[in-house]
């Protein structure tokens, strides 16, 4: 069998020395997901150290390993040594996407919200003209994005890259990794503040993605991103706004909360739901635009769009209809899934409860987005409020005018009982937090 490694190419991507003569099957840097005539990658964290796993690497097959410096032998398992294994992963994937043809469009994606549902819709977008490769969930780290890429079969011919981060400098190690041809920003706000210490700090690391890109595509929000975007590659705003190059004829949702979108003087009906799945499809669509996709055939494949559980998927739960959008939150996030679910609460004519828990990560600002946030909520007058987390002292404030409609737990497991017993049971039910509250725990007391 022909196999993309050998031991050439991995010491000329590595830019070390090593065992000679040697083909393998592939990479990998898990044990326990071994096939024989892999090459292992053994990487350290903060709570483990794969060089302790080393002879169960052997033992599953592995035909050679990549290490640190130093590292003692083990019989029958070759070693390339490197300073830094992680480090090592992303070369070794940087070497396998510049084994694809020039040409092949590369794309990567960032931002602070909406980057898988961004990422699902241009898979499916450019799996109109290409053989697709494409994150798989969320892996969109330093380890899960030299991994999908090593991942992508021999006969891929396009790369749909996500990329995420948590703390400054992140961004520019993927994109030397991914070497994005096309660099998509959804759109930049109040996400990891913690770890950039400011939102200008989370607009200089997710513009960096675009350093070196062919083009940059970008939302519209803030309007300042494109701005600075152009001042790095060649840039393609989509979305809604009227100072968008790719915007829809028309756009709005049908009674479920799908969005049907006119475009090019075609038409077709997402299966995903809310106004800022609109946004995220013309980004797909500009993405589709700069590779030469056949308009119409691009706007039909956003029909066959599926998501990850956890972002918005709508959930008819006896007389209740549950959004559940617990996967993440930010300010900019929650925005959008409260416009969404006041909408469809009017829509249907009944009442409205938003479910709303920490959103994490935000620093020094956390206090004055929350305050901020509960006063949004506030205002729309929802037949119920409830909270954890950080939105407790953020609704105080609003007791007097919310009164009974205001319930507090410490936690989602205690809120649980108490939301079900509040619910009359015809409410639209919104459920918003950062994955570190598992907010998704209230839903069996829905059910």
């Amino acid at each position: 069998m022909v196999t993309l490694w050998d031991s050439k190419r991995v010491a000329a991507a590595l830019g070390v020395p090593g065992p000679r003569g040697l083909r393998f099957t592939g990479v990998s840097t898990d044990t326990r997901q071994l096939t024989p005539g892999t090459l292992f990658v053994a990487l350290t964290g903060d709570r483990f150290d794969a060089h302790a796993f080393l002879e169960q690497a052997k033992a599953g097959g592995a035909a050679a390993a990549v290490v640190r410096v130093g590292t003692p032998a083990v019989d029958g398992l070759p070693f390339f040594e490197v300073a830094d294994t992680l480090t090592a992963l992303g070369l070794l994937a940087r070497a396998r996407r510049r084994l694809f043809p020039p040409g092949s469009p590369v794309v990567g994606v960032t931002g602070s919200s909406g980057k898988t549902s961004t990422k699902e819709m241009i898979r499916a977008v450019l799996a109109t003209t290409y053989r697709v490769h494409a994150t798989g969930g969320n892996l969109n780290n330093l380890v899960g994005v030299p991994l999908t890429i090593l991942a992508a079969p021999r006969d891929t011919e396009a790369l749909v890259i996500e990329a995420g981060a948590s703390v400054p400098g992140e961004i520019p190690r993927l994109r030397s990794v991914i070497e994005p041809t096309i660099a998509v920003i959804s759109n930049v706000g109040y996400a990891h503040v913690a770890g950039f210490g400011s939102l200008a700090g989370v607009m200089r690391e997710k513009l960096a993605l675009a350093e070196g890109a062919r083009v940059a595509v970008v939302g519209t929000d803030p309007p300042e991103l494109a701005r600075e975007a152009r001042r790095r590659a060649p840039t393609v705003v989509a979305g809604t706004g009227a100072d968008a190059d790719v915007r829809p004829d028309s756009a709005d949702l049908d009674d479920g909360g799908h969005p049907r979108i006119t475009w090019r003087g075609h038409d077709v009906t997402l299966p995903v739901v809310g106004f800022h799945q609109i946004e995220n499809a013309m980004l797909a669509l500009a993405v589709g635009r700069e590779v030469g996709a056949d308009p119409a055939r691009a706007l039909a494949a956003l029909a066959g769009v599926r998501l990850p559980g956890g972002r918005g998927a709508v959930l008819e739960l006896g007389g209740l209809t549950v959004i559940d959008d617990t996967y993440n939150a930010n300010p900019g996030s929650l925005r959008w899934a409260l416009q969404f679910a006041h909408w469809l609460a009017r829509r249907r004519g009944r009442p409205l409860a938003v479910v709303v828990g920490s959103m994490l990560e935000l620093g020094p600002e956390s206090a004055r987005l929350h305050a901020l946030a509960a006063a949004e909520i506030t205002a729309l007058d929802p037949a119920l409020v409830a909270a954890v987390g950080e939105f407790v002292p953020a609704f105080e404030p609003h007791r007097t005018a919310l009164g009974r409609r205001l319930l507090v737990a410490p936690d989602a497991d205690a809120l649980g009982p108490r939301l079900k017993a509040a619910l009359t049971g015809k409410e639209i039910v919104l459920l918003k937090a950062s994955r570190g509250v598992a907010l998704e725990r209230v839903l069996p007391h829905l059910n």
